[in-house]
């Protein structure tokens, strides 16, 4: 038995709204199974889908009633106007990250203003995000630029190598923790990004089912107080980072204090540094740029 668009659209919406899942992703899921547009499937509302297909799409729907969240069930998701592959291996990007590398590309922009050849290192990268949308869009925009990411994840890198492929940028990947391959190279590098684990262990059952259920653990928890990332990070960065380069680091709403002195600690008394705390566009401290 077929079934209209609308009819498909509504049925979903309204079985959706009783679980408590956020508006727009019965329309997701309708756009993932038509394979159209939003624009075009409001044109063909009264189109008939084939039983399979509104099986399959329903199967979908029930799926994120309980929880999923519908990046994993259509296995992309938008971030910094591109399309990337994500899975149950990596997290699910966040816009408070997008803010990160608009940061990052600020800076860059500032401080090298000579086209010199760079060295850009994303740590934790996960699914490649911020390494793939640093190395697309600084392409053409100046000289050689070296981007490397790691991760600990064999899964993650897969992911994250998927989405450098498709969105046609060169991006070194390693498989290590944080900053461990880039001593071992011995080579300096001008700018280290990361959006580490930052929500303490203790915050777990105060998550969303979405967020608890199905993100990856490595990829959100960051210890007892959530900065033991961040410290290990911090003792590394004088090992890699050139005298005029930066850091730039994702920081949880409630760290602009702890994670600076962290990093100061680590350069040690003598240092001529600085840290500096920028907020995201809710006003919440997130981001950290250590410069050297």
């Amino acid at each position: 038995m077929s079934v209209r668009l609308f009819e498909a659209l509504q049925r979903a919406s309204s079985f959706l709204e009783k679980q408590n899942v956020e508006p727009g992703v019965a329309e997701v899921l309708l756009s993932h199974h038509t394979g159209w547009s939003r624009s075009r499937w409001l044109a063909e509302l009264q189109t008939e889908m084939e039983a399979a297909s509104f099986e399959a799409f329903w199967n979908d729907v029930e799926r994120a009633g309980k929880g999923e969240p519908v990046q994993h069930i259509t296995g992309v998701e938008q971030f910094y106007g591109r399309e990337f592959r994500v899975s149950a291996d990596v997290l699910i990007p966040r816009p408070e990250t997008e803010e990160l590398v608009e940061g990052v590309l600020r800076e860059i922009d500032a401080r090298y203003p000579d086209d010199r050849p760079l060295r850009i290192v994303d740590v934790g990268t996960g699914s490649g995000i911020i390494a793939v949308s640093l190395a697309k869009e600084l392409a053409g925009r100046r000289g050689a630029v070296r981007v490397d990411a790691v991760d600990i994840s064999p899964a993650a890198l897969e992911t994250a190598r998927l989405n450098a492929q498709l969105l046609k940028v060169d991006v070194t990947f390693h498989l290590g923790d944080l900053l461990e391959p880039v001593i071992a190279d011995g080579e300096p590098v001008d700018v280290v990004v990361s959006n580490p684990p930052y929500i303490p262990d203790c915050e777990r059952e105060n998550l969303a089912v979405n967020v608890r259920e199905y993100d990856p653990a490595a990829a959100l928890f960051g210890g007892e107080d959530g900065l033991v990332l961040y410290r290990r990070l911090a003792d590394q960065l004088p090992d890699v980072l050139r005298e005029d380069g930066f850091a730039a680091f994702e920081i949880g709403f409630d760290q602009g204090e702890t994670v600076p002195s962290l990093v100061q600690a680590a350069f040690g008394p003598e240092w001529r540094g600085r840290v500096e705390v920028q907020q995201d566009l809710n006003r919440n401290d997130r981001m950290l740029f250590v410069y050297r």
